[in-house]
């Protein structure tokens, strides 16, 4: 079981469903929308989809109490800290963006599409990467509580909503960008640290008796690998303090930013770096490993993974964009003009 942070068992009066309720929740949702409709950047389809969910999520409530009276909820601390992430970083971006004259409805509404497309981009990638187990077991495709999430497919899922937005919209992509890749850095930090709770994403054996993660908690992915009670590399715990880091970093450069777009290099490289190495004392083998080379003689698949492989071509693009920028300013400077010999 994971770690759960909160319960508690649902009133049994929302097993039932009655006028006033739904009167009040109408009133509710047309005030919201009407106050709503005259800001910038209002979507109509956002609205309608947290409507959705509003709905959806009562009705999983009122079912979940028809047939099973008692019910309780658990809240768990690898969802917390995913959403602690992601709110720090909208808060932390929403105050850049008004530091640089840019509307905080930009940031809102581009965060409500990163939020989609990541969870979509994260899972996909990591069905692509498992594809054979979810051919022999394809109701696994909908068990998204049972874990299955590559940072990576979220991040790629994320640029390409953020991309499409600022098209659509009309605003400078790579300014955006510098606008809200701190806030993934900060965000992807507290995500690690609940992966360290959920025991996800956890390394290699260190073979020491005083340096190593010990998870005990059945159900994780320690345990389908059968490493409880094993000595672990806490890199959940590497990649926290190395994101952390690299939030530090970049917020550093901020201050001597010299075109848009450079914070967005800087993390795509900085990551990479940090991703690559840190894959190096990875041991759930559940998130790809497409070449196996044996460094160390024990006949463990070290390098190359799926992360591996993305970092390269990130950090690759990354250096093309720098070159292509340094190739842009030196084509903009006028040539000097010839000065006549005496």
């Amino acid at each position: 079981m994971l770690p759960v942070l909160i319960q508690f068992p649902f009133p049994d009066f929302l097993g039932q469903v009655h006028w006033i309720e739904i009167a009040v929740t109408a009133a509710m949702l047309g005030g919201l929308f009407v106050w709503r409709r005259s800001k910038p950047f209002f979507s109509i389809h956002a609205f309608l989809f947290w409507t959705g969910i509003y709905i959806a999520v009562r009705a999983a409530i009122y079912y979940a109490l028809l047939t099973e009276p008692g019910y309780v909820f658990k809240l768990h601390t690898y969802g917390v800290a995913i959403a602690v992430g992601f709110v720090v970083g909208i808060y932390l971006a929403i105050r850049q963006a008004r530091r640089e004259g840019v509307s905080a409805d930009v940031v809102l509404d581009l965060s409500f599409w990163i939020l989609i497309a990541s969870m979509v981009g994260s899972r996909v990638l990591f069905i692509i990467v498992n594809i054979d187990d979810y051919i022999a077991e394809p109701i696994n495709l909908v068990k998204i509580w049972t874990g299955g999430l590559v940072f990576y497919g979220g991040f790629l899922g994320a640029v390409l909503a953020a991309w499409i937005y600022c098209y659509r919209q009309g605003i400078s992509f790579f300014r955006i960008s510098d606008i809200m890749v701190p806030s993934v850095a900060i965000g992807h930090c507290f995500g690690r640290l609940g992966c360290y709770s959920a025991g996800c994403c956890h390394g290699l054996p260190t073979g020491s008796e005083v340096f190593g993660a010990i998870f005990t908690s059945h159900g994780t992915v320690v345990a389908r690998n059968k490493l409880l009670g094993v000595a672990l590399h806490p890199t959940q715990l590497y990649e926290a303090l190395g994101e952390c880091a690299i939030f530090i970093a970049l917020i550093l450069l901020r201050k001597r930013k010299r075109f848009h777009g450079q914070l967005l290099v800087a993390y795509l490289i900085l990551y990479a770096l940090l991703r690559s190495v840190n894959e190096m004392f990875r041991g759930d083998y559940e998130r790809g490993m497409l070449v196996r080379i044996d460094l160390f003689g024990d006949a463990s698949p070290e390098l190359l993974s799926t992360s591996q492989l993305i970092s390269i071509a990130l950090a690759a693009l990354g250096v093309g964009i720098l070159l292509s920028v340094g190739r842009a300013k030196k084509r903009s400077q006028p040539e000097a003009s010839a000065v006549p010999e005496p």
